[in-house]
């Protein structure tokens, strides 16, 4: 009887292993309806998937209207934030969007990376009401119901709001002469103004290293981002992403 219960908890302890195993990481499998059809996608996080089927099969993506976290490593931090807890939240973006079939469209354009922009409202509103997004735009500022759905989570501390709202978040980083570019002509970061959605270019002319943690001020609240070439964040990482 003891040896069939000894049996019983290691074929039990194997499966939650096995099931703990199975969650870790930060893709996701789902579907989406888009433009009317569903299809099979991968979330590699919550602002962007790949195609698993239908006419764009194969195509990674880039959802417009919200920005989530960079998943790739633990490379934010402000506030009392650690990098790596931030990193966890951004992690879990890519479950939350898999849950639920959006419904999206697209009319085929991609962006500088070659990503087939897709616009999915509802998922945009709510990822930032849960506070695993934030309101994001490049041309003005975000459209009110999602500033006022960021303000909700602002409000009741959800997400990456748990410990306080900074004024900025600064979402991508580049350096000078990155990617063979010319030196001269400087480069830009670009920060997210969380009171209107408005993700600015901050121009400048430094050449940053890989792993230096580059910061910006947005009236007197400072965000900070970890500097890693694209071509090192999902292959050949340096040890910062590890």
């Amino acid at each position: 009887m003891r040896r069939l219960l000894v049996v019983l908890l290691l074929v039990v302890s194997g499966a939650s292993f096995a099931k703990a195993k199975k969650k870790k990481g930060h893709s996701a499998k789902g579907a989406v309806l888009i433009n009317g059809e569903q299809v099979e996608v991968k979330w590699s996080d919550g602002d962007s998937f790949k195609f698993k089927s239908g006419k764009y099969e194969g195509r990674g993506t880039r959802l417009v209207g919200f920005n989530t976290l960079e998943a790739y490593g633990p490379v934010h931090r402000w506030g009392t934030w650690t990098p790596q807890e931030l990193f966890a939240l951004a992690e879990s973006s890519s479950q939350v969007a898999g849950d639920t079939v959006w419904t999206c469209t697209t009319d085929g354009k991609v962006d500088g990376y070659g990503r087939v922009l897709v616009d999915c409202p509802d998922l945009a509103e709510e990822m930032i009401r849960q506070g695993q997004a934030l309101a994001y735009a490049v041309e003005g500022t975000s459209p009110e119901r999602l500033l006022a759905a960021q303000r909700e989570a602002m409000a009741a501390g959800r997400g990456m709001w748990a410990r306080g709202v900074v004024k900025g978040v600064i979402t991508s980083l580049h350096s000078a002469g990155e990617d063979g570019g010319d030196d001269e002509a400087g480069a830009y970061n670009r920060v997210v103004d969380t009171r209107t959605g408005s993700a600015t270019k901050r121009a400048h002319q430094k050449k940053y290293a890989t792993c230096e943690e580059v910061c910006e001020t947005t009236d007197g609240d400072v965000s900070c981002m970890v500097y890693v070439p694209f071509k090192h964040r999902y292959k050949n990482k340096p040890d910062c992403l590890k």
